[in-house]
């Protein structure tokens, strides 16, 4: 009985961290916010653009009728933020806008807003390959003196890299974010040099090196402290739980031993 009552507890102090993770998160407002972005990236997709654009609409309602903290914005994140924002109902209402252009747009605002969300795993990390390995490519174009293969993986690299600056400045400190964008801005400044100069090549490394450290990071720590102590507490219990039961057995033996011992005596003297 005692060990399916320790077994039980180990149980819920297994499972119990991970409910009150998953109600935090139901609890989290911009989860919500972050659905609706992406419903609005589905029916770009499926060039709905008029659902897509009442869905941003809907999405602005919303994020407005956030209070204080739950906005979670700092001043510079919210320029950010509404530039984005702006910039996709924009071309979501532009007769001129390709599909291209407005399902990049709506990526990129997904993105951005997935990564004031997630705690944990970015959608922005995902995109790794899509980022790394055109800028590989540049590399070696750069090492052969390709000039044209290197023009043609420098625009895909930069494709990739402006939808997920929005997220970077969210996720990254912004001295790191300034230092990778001075690399590329001085690169794109200067491609007729790019095949010519050791410099340059130092410029791309210097970039892979800042974009690796960015993938790898670790997440951020926004633990609610409430459930930390709640795993303390669940804790404690269990400990205590096995004290008491180690105590008991303790007790429990200790009598045996003695009622053995009297046994003996009484025997002895019969």
């Amino acid at each position: 009985m005692r060990a399916v009552m320790i077994l039980l507890i180990i149980v819920l102090f297994v499972q119990f961290p991970s409910m009150a993770w998953a109600d935090q998160a139901e609890s989290n407002p911009w989860k919500k916010l972050s659905d609706l972005s992406y419903k609005a990236l589905q029916l770009t997709k499926a060039e709905k653009y008029k659902e897509a654009k009442d869905m941003l609409t809907y999405f602005e309602d919303e994020y407005l009728g956030l209070q204080g903290d739950e906005q979670k914005l700092t001043m510079h994140n919210l320029r950010v933020f509404s530039t984005s924002f702006d910039e996709s109902l924009k071309l979501l209402t532009s007769a001129s806008a390709s599909h291209e252009e407005r399902v990049d747009a709506i990526t990129e605002f997904h993105l951005l807003v997935d990564a004031v969300y997630s705690q944990h795993q970015p959608l922005w990390k995902t995109t790794r390959n899509q980022i790394m390995v055109p800028l590989e490519h540049m590399r070696k174009a750069a090492v052969n003196h390709e000039i044209q293969s290197f023009y043609v993986y420098f625009n895909q690299f930069l494709s990739q890299y402006e939808k997920i600056h929005p997220a970077l400045s969210v996720d990254l400190p912004q001295d790191v974010l300034g230092k990778l964008d001075s690399y590329i801005t001085y690169l794109d400044e200067n491609r007729s040099l790019i095949v010519t100069t050791d410099h340059q090549l130092q410029q791309i490394s210097a970039i892979k090196s800042g974009l690796e450290d960015a993938f790898n990071s670790t997440e951020r720590d926004e633990s609610d402290p409430s459930i930390v102590w709640l795993i303390i507490t669940i804790g404690g219990v269990i400990i205590s739980t096995l004290i008491y039961v180690g105590w008991r057995k303790y007790k429990g033996e200790k009598r045996e031993v003695r009622t053995i011992s009297k046994e003996k005596e009484y025997n002895r003297f019969r």
